[in-house]
């Protein structure tokens, strides 16, 4: 049985041709999809039929430190969007120590996240959407 290891140092997250960095120090990426996947329907009389649901869009949270640049540059990508429509971008989540690839051809910023200054440094979550995503791979570790 062989030891497998993650490094999150080796999660690379590529926005608009821009690395995202200064993850907060524990939850750094939700993956999360949209649609229902495959849904399941069974009649009254036991038959099983089941339904493709055509939704392939995600949402993907990322978490930074309050003192992250990538705050910058998502800021500026969001307003961007607001202000002309400009702010869609590829976005890919490559995990260098594993199998993890998710790439979608258009993602942007929904919206601001939350923001408060305290004492210590905080961390603020950005929520990214999706276009249709094919084929991703969430996957394990080497």
């Amino acid at each position: 049985m062989s030891v497998l290891t993650y490094d999150p140092k080796k999660l690379l997250v590529i926005f608009g041709g821009q690395q995202i960095t200064g993850f907060s120090e524990d939850d750094m990426i939700t993956i999360r999809p949209l649609g229902d996947g495959m849904t399941i329907y069974v009649g009254a009389d036991g038959e099983v039929g089941r339904s493709v649901d055509p939704n392939h869009c995600f949402e993907v949270e990322l978490s930074l430190a309050s003192t992250s640049k990538s705050n910058d540059y998502l800021s500026n990508a969001y307003n961007q969007d607001r202000d002309n429509g400009g702010g869609k971008k590829p976005l890919m989540i490559k995990d260098l120590s594993g199998s993890t690839l998710f790439f979608a051809d258009e993602a942007w910023v929904q919206n601001f996240p939350e923001a408060g200054k305290g004492r210590q440094i905080d961390s603020q979550s950005w929520t990214l959407n999706t276009g249709a995503v094919t084929d991703p791979i969430i996957g394990g570790n080497d």
